[in-house]
């Protein structure tokens, strides 16, 4: 009887950690479904997607305004060293942010009032750019393996 009550414990904890089921295709690919967005499939197979946070007529004809936002956070359980891998993937540029990402990682974007969390498996690369309202998403070939 405890054991299926731990089970159901597990299970609602594993729920509200705010990390996204996984689910097929490259990182951008996962990203845009989590986040909503259409992303098309690139030549080469990999995913890349640009979309403003702000739709023609909330940009032009009432001025409205949008926050995204972008960020790291290790895969549990983490170490020093792996907080201080995080640190440089994600650095301001101009009047936004450039995260060149490497996995494996949690992904946090803020978009349209939403904070989504996709994981980066290990070795899984992606650049992520973000211009005033705009967001790019390009997956790249996956690193190496560590020898």
């Amino acid at each position: 009887m405890m054991g299926k009550r731990a089970a159901a414990l597990v299970t609602t904890l594993s729920l509200s950690t705010g990390a996204a089921p996984a689910s097929t295709g490259d990182f951008c690919a996962r990203l845009a479904e989590n986040s909503g967005i259409e992303a098309p499939v690139a030549a080469e197979g990999r995913t890349e997607w640009t979309v403003n946070a702000l739709n023609f007529g909330q940009r032009f004809l009432f001025g409205g305004t949008a926050a995204t936002g972008v960020g790291l956070l290790p895969v549990e359980p983490a170490t020093v060293e792996d907080y201080r891998r995080l640190e440089t993937m994600c650095l301001p540029e101009d009047k936004g942010a450039v995260c060149k990402l490497v996995g494996p990682a949690n992904f946090k974007f803020l978009w349209k009032g939403k904070r989504i969390i996709t994981p980066l498996t290990a070795g899984e690369r992606a650049t992520i750019t973000v211009k005033g309202t705009k967001t790019t998403c390009r997956s790249e070939p996956s690193a190496p393996p560590a020898a």
